[in-house]
């Protein structure tokens, strides 16, 4: 049976994805870095997975102009995006994780499968809440 990589998808402890940002993320601009660490405070980001994600959702920001302010608002709209990420890469690997456990798959399945298998799985929790 299809076993995920562990290591990168594991929930670990807040001060090992610290060290995985000052490891991996070192050349990432201050302003990336900083919103990827509130990530981490604020218990958005919980594995090597989720702290990737944040990176590619904050990858636009390294080209920041410095003259140009970074408010809050624009703090909290990066960060609201990275929850958002997150909790749709949260539903995708526990879909992944249910059509390899059902159909015992010996390979991952593809990207449209399990999409096409959450999409399903929406319909049917919209069908017994109406």
């Amino acid at each position: 049976m299809y076993k995920r990589d562990q290591h990168y998808n594991k929930k670990i402890e807040t001060g090992y994805l610290y060290k995985e940002l000052d490891t991996h993320y070192n050349a990432e601009t201050d302003l990336v870095r900083n919103l990827m660490s509130m990530s981490i405070t604020e218990g958005l980001v919980e594995t090597r997975h989720e702290l990737s994600c944040a990176n590619e959702e904050l990858w636009s920001l390294n080209d920041w102009p410095e003259d140009q302010g970074f408010q809050s608002s624009d703090r909290a709209e990066y960060l609201r995006r990275i929850k958002e990420t997150i909790a749709f890469e949260r539903k995708f690997l526990q879909a992944e994780n249910e059509l390899v456990q059902i159909n015992r798959l010996e390979e991952c399945p593809k990207n449209d499968t399990v999409r096409k298998y959450m999409a399903m799985n929406d319909k049917l929790k919209e069908g017994m809440v109406a």
